[in-house]
């Protein structure tokens, strides 16, 4: 038996070996998942018994060897396939990258309680990354950054010195340091080119490649499980799963021995971080051993922060490593004594407008983060004294408690730096909109705190530039992209077929001006596609630099579901197809259901509507209920502005479309289809709603590229109640 190394829990996940027949030198290496089971590439199972690496044939119910390393020791066993995504074609030697290659194997005997699957995060560029060969040897450890991910491959970059990644090391976890979470799966490694006629590599040449691999990120991961119907193999790896307290004290007492081996200095440090916690602390011993100190900050949630703001200057590489066991805890905050202290006495102190505008900002801040349900009502009128008092404190609190166990946002940072934690991203967005004296008091509280963690000064700058133009957007300095709006009225013509009346008007942001030449003649959907794209054609000319125009199409209640997107006018002898919804963003409004709607629900459109950047989205499915149940859930959220309605019947569907319009909900998604395997609207749920016109247009580009895949229709309606529009002949108002 090799003499493995056990690292500590944080220095890296436990660590899977996957063994040949007959053999004890490790063919590639998996990531534990839960349930007991583990992921790997295909393709190091393929080697494992003796096949080609690009063997497609699913291996089940052949067994693998595995030995599975953890602190504690290891234990060996064998594993099935029970999910097998074959690698591509291109799985040869000399091929770049490849599709597929991912196995699930299950374990043939439970592992000790003890060893838990490790925490997953996507993988984004610039994160440094380790990888070990699959025989767990901790010199084997290879250093390296993601230099490219476009979310199906991943391109790392070896560091200069050091060992680099090569055989053997496929199907491992590539760990990223700064996040304490895999956030792919090692697949190859690029080498230099080979003679074409011995096989032998070519002597090394500076234009060579050098120390770059690639892997396969989380987010392909997930993509590929789902597919093959193996998505709840994965669920709750988010990076939501603490570590067992027991490691949690173990890696905290290594890096106390190391960064504080003086035991009076040491002691010093757990005083002034009992006193800042307020913390009782032993007071009849001078000097307290390294595993009491580890277990006052494995208990008490501030103790960690608290101990890197005392070390901040003298060791900041211990700092760095108590950040990531918190990160890992489930008692740990993110913020010291001090900082949770002088954040929210600078919210307490803000004036009636601003504190009005706290969970706007924290909307926008973080539109894909749900606030507690106790948040999500109706915020007080800024010239309300109801924010006040008790419930403005508990208001306070809860959000500052909420934002402080969020991850880091989306948003990359430059190499070797933290990610920005959603708190400070927030807390930026909530400057942007105080008054001077409560901002910079604000910003001077984040750049501190951002010190601390280690982030970048420069990604704190791109989140207060993001806020800066939010804020903007709020005051009324949007600038809107040119639209072309289409009035169309269906009619059948003597033999049944669809023809249709269009009026085309166009705002380059003056107002509608008409551009429509005779609104009686009737055309087919081709003849009305091609006359819209005449009219866009000139938009293109006057702005080549701007963005696509919108089409916006004005339809009566019964033509909502007009499949407008899909017109196409082939061009010139069929040359050139112009599908509308695949070139331009297009959406559809229907000026007749705000209408009917009467005054109240006018005004609740256009409160609505200024609450587009930060407001609640209302999710819809069958689970809701018919028109009463959404009447009654679209007014207990009287700040919702989004509503996306999924897996509803269509008739069901048609009607629930029409109340949310009618009631005021100026963005509303929903698919046309009745496909079960559409993903269109959960897949554009996340979408913050400016983008939403443009991330519709994709998806329907997509569509024409990959039908199979992408098989909805999604519709979007949209009505801005900052924009003008034409004079329209409507029907007469009357009850739905």
């Amino acid at each position: 038996m090799e003499n493995f190394h056990t690292a500590p829990f944080l220095a890296r996940p436990s660590s899977v070996s996957i063994l040949p027949r007959g053999g004890r030198r490790a063919a590639g290496s998996g990531v534990l998942l839960p349930g007991g089971r583990l992921l790997t590439c295909a393709h190091v199972v393929n080697s494992a018994l003796g096949n080609r690496p690009e063997d497609a044939d699913d291996p089940a119910p052949a067994a693998v060897r595995v030995l599975v390393l953890h602190p504690s020791g290891f234990h060996e066993t064998t594993a099935r396939p029970v999910v097998w995504i074959p690698p591509g074609p291109s799985c040869t030697a000399g091929a770049v990258e490849w599709s597929g290659d991912l196995a699930v194997l299950e374990l043939a005997e439970d592992l000790p309680a003890t060893v838990l699957p490790p925490r997953w995060q996507p993988m984004a560029e610039g994160q440094t990354v380790r990888a070990w060969h699959g025989g767990g040897h901790a010199a084997t450890v290879a250093d390296g950054r993601v230099t490219a991910c476009d979310g199906r491959t991943g391109y790392v970059d070896g560091m200069p010195t050091g060992v680099a990644i090569d055989h053997g090391y496929s199907g491992g976890p590539l760990w990223s340091v700064g996040d304490a979470a895999v956030v792919g799966l090692v697949a190859a490694t690029l080498t230099p080119p080979h003679d074409p006629v011995t096989g032998v590599l070519q002597p090394y040449s500076p234009q060579h490649v050098a120390r770059r691999s690639w892997g396969i990120p989380w987010q392909r991961i997930q993509e590929e499980l789902a597919r093959a119907g193996g998505e709840y193999i994965i669920e709750g790896l988010g990076p939501s799963v603490p570590a067992p307290p027991d490691a949690i004290r173990r890696d905290l007492a290594d890096i106390l021995g190391r960064a504080l081996p003086d035991p009076a200095h040491r002691a010093d440090c757990a005083r002034t971080v009992a006193q800042r916690c307020g913390a009782a602390y032993p007071q009849g011993r001078n000097l307290p051993s390294v595993d009491e100190f580890a277990r006052l900050l494995a208990t008490e949630k501030r103790a960690i922060p608290a101990l890197t703001e005392i070390l901040q200057a003298t060791a900041p590489r211990a700092v760095t490593e108590l950040l990531a066991v918190g990160r890992l805890s489930d008692t740990a905050t993110l913020l010291s004594p001090r900082e949770h202290r002088q954040l929210t006495e600078v919210l307490h102190t803000l004036p009636e407008d601003a504190a009005a505008r706290l969970l706007s900002a924290v909307r926008a801040a973080l539109p894909l983060t749900g606030l507690p349900s106790g948040l999500c009502g109706a915020e007080p009128a800024e010239s309300s004294p109801h924010c006040y008092g008790t419930e403005r404190s508990a208001r306070i609190a809860a959000v500052v408690e909420h934002l402080e166990a969020l991850q880091r946002d989306s948003q990359p940072v430059p190499d070797g730096t933290s990610g920005v934690p959603g708190l400070l991203r927030a807390v930026e967005f909530v400057a942007a909109v105080c008054p001077p004296q409560q901002q910079k008091e604000l910003r001077k509280w984040s750049a501190a705190t951002a010190g601390r963690l280690g982030v970048h000064d420069s990604a704190l700058k791109e989140r207060r530039a993001d806020a800066e133009e939010w804020a903007a957007r709020q005051d009324g300095h949007r600038q809107a992209a040119a639209r072309v709006l289409v009035h169309l009225a269906a009619h059948s013509d003597r033999d049944g077929a669809d023809r249709y009346r269009v009026q085309i008007w166009c705002d380059e942001g003056a107002g509608p001006r008409r551009v429509s030449g005779d609104p009686d003649r009737t055309r087919t959907a081709p003849e009305a596609a091609e006359e819209i794209l005449g009219v866009l054609e000139p938009l293109h000319r006057a702005a080549p630099d701007s963005p696509r125009p919108l089409i916006e199409v004005l339809v009566d209640r019964d033509a909502l579901e007009l499949p407008v997107d899909q017109w196409e006018w082939p061009g010139p002898a069929g040359l050139l197809p112009g599908v509308l919804g695949a070139e331009y963003p297009l959406i559809v409004n229907c000026p007749e259901l705000v209408e009917r709607g009467g005054e109240r629900y006018k005004a609740s459109w256009r409160h609505r509507w200024r609450r587009l950047d930060d407001g609640a989205t209302v999710h819809i499915d069958r689970s809701t209920g018919g028109k009463d149940q959404v009447y009654g859930l679209l007014m207990e959220r009287l700040d919702a502005a989004r509503v996306s309605i999924d897996d509803v019947p269509p008739q069901a569907r048609i009607e629930i479309v029409q109340l949310c319009l009618a009631m005021g909900i100026p963005v509303v998604l929903w698919d046309r289809t009745t496909d079960p395997s559409s993903d269109a609207v959960p897949s554009l749920a996340g979408i913050p709603p400016r983008r939403l016109p443009e991330a519709v247009r994709t998806y329907r580009a997509r569509r024409l590229r990959q039908p199979q895949r992408f098989v909805g229709r999604p519709v979007l309606a949209w009505a801005d109640a900052d924009r003008r529009m034409p004079q329209l002949e409507l029907a007469d108002p009357t009850d739905l």
